[in-house]
């Protein structure tokens, strides 16, 4: 009998333990982090970063918002130096499972991020589309610019980068698909690139990563050729001058309509074949004339070229000057030749890899433009 009721009773404590909230804790009892700040300062690493300062409702005394932040800083030689720095100096235990981004410095970019972007990837509570950027300033320094209409820097640079992105104007590489260009070992990577203009933070650009490394910096007005290729959805802003009238400008939208990317291997030269289809719609003119059936055809092989140049630009900046392949080509060329892929080092011939580029322009929609039409004044 006594044994019957030891039993239930260990039933019934499991039970409870299992369907109850036997571990609850307000959230008020934990640091939530939402942004990271990693950095190289002398021999130390430095952890900066943003944790949310939460407050009772007004309207419900039992549930906590966030009302503004508070910076904190840590110091170590190693990742777990500075973590052990950084608990210490937290009144709660920390959680990362809201965290925005990780902003990485230039001193510890050019030391090399891989190390910590595999701690984001193992670390159970950190989420693997996280941010991460780098930037021009240091973390610390970024931190303590006043944002006016965001309650953290964390959230602003977020919102900066997965706003542009979402407009096919910048890249949103998640920490995820950077493990996975590490894993293939041959390519490189971008990353968004930031810093501070006239007191406001801003997206600067792109910074080329090869082996996880800081090698160098695209400007941002150089980086539409990238985006062609690599954005998810590009949609960019040609300005084309009118060839006989120079003073007038065709502003003109473009999206990618089709983009194929196909390798060819013959006679042991690596050839890249890029066919671009892009849409066109014309916003506005300088200066409104009417636009003709010839006309069009003309602007629409203007634009081709535009964009084709750029593109090769883009594409002969990653072969000579940074001789990193951060557009990914190496995964095309394994896909399509997964043998002689496995024989070569695809790092080192890269550079000579013999690139052709198509594009072809449809202009969709003139804004209404007639060339019938008379002028009525």
């Amino acid at each position: 009998m006594i044994k019957k009721i030891s039993e239930l009773l260990i039933i019934a404590v499991f039970s409870l333990c299992l369907t109850s909230c036997w571990d609850y804790e307000d959230v008020d009892k934990k640091c939530i982090t939402i942004s990271i700040g990693v950095d190289q300062v002398g021999e130390n690493v430095q952890f900066s970063g943003e944790i949310a300062n939460l407050t009772p409702s007004p309207e419900a005394k039992e549930k906590a918002q966030t009302g503004n932040v508070y910076r904190l800083l840590s110091y170590g030689k190693t990742f777990e130096e500075a973590r052990i720095h950084y608990d210490a100096i937290n009144p709660f235990p920390v959680f990362l499972g809201v965290t925005r981004v990780v902003v990485f410095g230039q001193n510890f970019a050019k030391k090399g991020i891989e190390p910590y972007l595999n701690r984001i990837g193992h670390i159970y509570d950190y989420r693997k589309t996280l941010l991460t950027v780098v930037s021009r300033e240091s973390p610390t320094e970024l931190f303590d610019t006043k944002v006016e209409k965001h309650i953290s820097v964390g959230f602003l640079i977020e919102d900066i980068i997965n706003s542009l992105s979402n407009t096919g104007k910048a890249l949103y590489p998640t920490c995820g698909e950077l493990l996975s260009d590490i894993a293939l070992e041959e390519v490189g990577y971008l990353l968004p690139y930031i810093g501070k203009e006239k007191g406001s933070i801003a997206y600067l650009g792109l910074a080329v990563m090869k082996d996880s490394k800081l090698i160098g910096v695209i400007d941002i007005v150089d980086t539409d050729g990238i985006l062609y290729l690599l954005g998810e959805n590009p949609m960019l802003v040609e300005a084309i001058h009118n060839p006989e009238n120079k003073g007038n400008v065709y502003s003109f939208r473009t999206n990618v309509k089709k983009r194929k990317i196909k390798t060819n291997y013959t006679n042991g030269k690596i050839a890249i074949n890029i066919d671009l289809d892009l849409q066109a719609i014309l916003r506005y003119q300088y200066y409104s004339t009417p636009i003709s059936d010839e006309e069009i055809k003309r602007l629409e092989k203007i634009i081709s070229e535009e964009v084709k140049s750029s593109i090769v630009s883009a594409i002969k900046k990653a072969q000579n000057e940074f001789q990193c392949d951060y557009f990914g080509f190496a995964k095309y060329f394994r896909a399509d030749y997964p043998k002689v892929y496995r024989k070569i080092k695809w790092e080192e011939i890269f550079k000579d890899v013999d690139v052709k580029v198509q594009v072809k322009t449809k202009i969709v929609n003139e804004n209404l433009v007639d060339p019938d039409a008379k002028n009525k004044y």
